[in-house]
């Protein structure tokens, strides 16, 4: 098989990518999942429900050996230790609110729901780090712009590390659910602009709850 004859156009189903993963263990290992996100042309939200279903099915080891985990972690902990929260935010306004803008024009009417159940599974007076991250990364594939869904990946992966998360400021009770009802009602209706705007606003509040502001939404760690 030549290189890149696995690759999916417009990220495919959860069905084309399982066979592009299958045919590419026809070659010998499986590649770390970044490498295999590129060689098949999907991001790696997609790609781990595809793994994550053919392990359940046993039709592929439930791990793959990974080489260059250790380093990666080195190179995510050097950069964690020497970014702040604010920082990622900045990066994060500028990629997020152009992503939010795409994904009301692009998202195909199976992304949008998938928007639409994941800021479903949130409680207005309550934050879950998990359900956020679902509901961003959902907006990110509904983008169908591979480099800015990877380059969101990377960012929002930073936030789980504990060492970073404890250089947050003390929470408040707001939790940014209203944003996000802003943002999934605009992508619902394909108001570009409109989820453009919101996403901003959402960024916005949160970027000035870290720098001291009086917009600051609670994070209370779930």
């Amino acid at each position: 098989m030549k290189e890149g004859s696995t690759m999916i156009k417009d990220q495919g189903s959860i069905e084309e990518i399982t066979r592009a993963i299958l045919e590419l263990a026809k070659e010998g290992p499986i590649p770390p999942e970044r490498q295999l996100a590129e060689r098949i042309g999907v991001n790696r939200y997609l790609l781990r429900k595809a793994l994550g279903a053919l392990r359940s099915e046993k039709k592929i080891p439930r791990s793959q050996p990974r080489n260059t985990a250790s380093k990666g972690l080195t190179n995510r902990r050097k950069i964690t230790n020497k970014t702040s929260p604010a920082e990622l935010w900045e990066v994060r306004l500028l990629l997020e609110p152009e992503i939010a803008r795409l994904a009301a024009t692009r998202g195909t009417p199976t992304e949008i729901e998938e928007i639409i159940s994941a800021h479903a599974l949130s409680e207005p007076a309550v934050f879950d780090r998990a359900k956020d991250d679902r509901f961003h990364r959902a907006i990110a594939v509904a983008s169908h712009n591979i480099l800015a869904a990877y380059l969101l990946e990377q960012i929002m992966d930073l936030t789980w590390d504990e060492t970073f998360r404890t250089r947050l400021p003390a929470y408040t009770n707001e939790t940014g659910w209203q944003h996000h009802e802003r943002i999934v009602e605009a992508i619902r209706e394909r108001r570009a602009a409109e989820a453009e705007e919101a996403m901003r606003d959402h960024l916005v509040a949160i970027l000035k709850w870290l720098n001291g502001g009086s917009e600051t939404p609670r994070m209370n760690g779930k």
